[in-house]
């Protein structure tokens, strides 16, 4: 099993519909699915959109949000000027994935739909020193 984690962009446009197939398209690019989803991430700029107000209701997969500045840090394969002039960051989905994945790799690089970008990241294996007793 793969712990997978979720790098997520989205115009303002995207509905809850088109979230979830984004995502469940991705994970069954790499052969998972929502059972291997240990983390969703996106930017703090799409904390209050409606599908992840959705995706948070739902309760069974952490969300991480991360500033645009701590997102523009992360070096990722497929930065985007456009993406950079609206979001503040040249990548919103993968930055978010390796980011929240601890990763420095991507599983899946960013994939592009209606209004939603998806990207994994495969969660860094914690240490054994933090796994419960």
């Amino acid at each position: 099993m793969t712990d997978v984690v979720v790098g997520l962009g989205l115009t303002r446009e995207a509905s809850v519909e088109d979230v979830w197939a984004a995502i469940d398209d991705a994970l069954s690019e790499i052969d998972c699915g929502w059972t291997d989803v240990v983390g969703l991430a996106t930017t703090v700029r799409r904390r209050d959109h409606p599908a992840v107000a959705h995706l948070a209701a739902d309760g069974a997969v952490p969300l991480s949000f991360f500033e645009p500045s701590d997102l523009a840090r992360v070096t990722v394969p497929n930065p985007s000027a456009a993406v950079g002039a609206r979001a503040g960051t040249t990548s919103v989905a993968e930055a978010a994935a390796l980011l929240a994945a601890h990763a420095e790799v991507l599983l899946l690089p960013k994939q592009t739909g209606a209004g939603v970008t998806v990207a994994l990241a495969e969660a860094a294996p914690r240490h054994p020193s933090s796994a419960p007793r």
